[in-house]
């Protein structure tokens, strides 16, 4: 089981999205130096984000 707890093998859902291309061509750079998949890195980010937010009320999130 990976660090973060969760299964190895995970059902993914594919999905199309609008982004700032600058900042996708950057997500891209650092995924290969952390030798991850994009979409990886991208899973980790909003993981990251939402368990920023876990704990606290609804009503004091942005």
């Amino acid at each position: 089981m990976p660090p973060d707890g969760r299964p190895l093998e995970v059902k993914r859902e594919s999905t199309s999205l609008k982004i700032n291309p600058e900042l996708w061509k950057e997500a891209k750079i650092q995924a290969i130096r952390d030798d991850m998949e994009l979409s990886q890195l991208v899973e980790k980010a909003i993981l990251e984000y939402l368990e920023k937010y876990e704990h606290e009320p609804k009503s004091k999130r942005k």
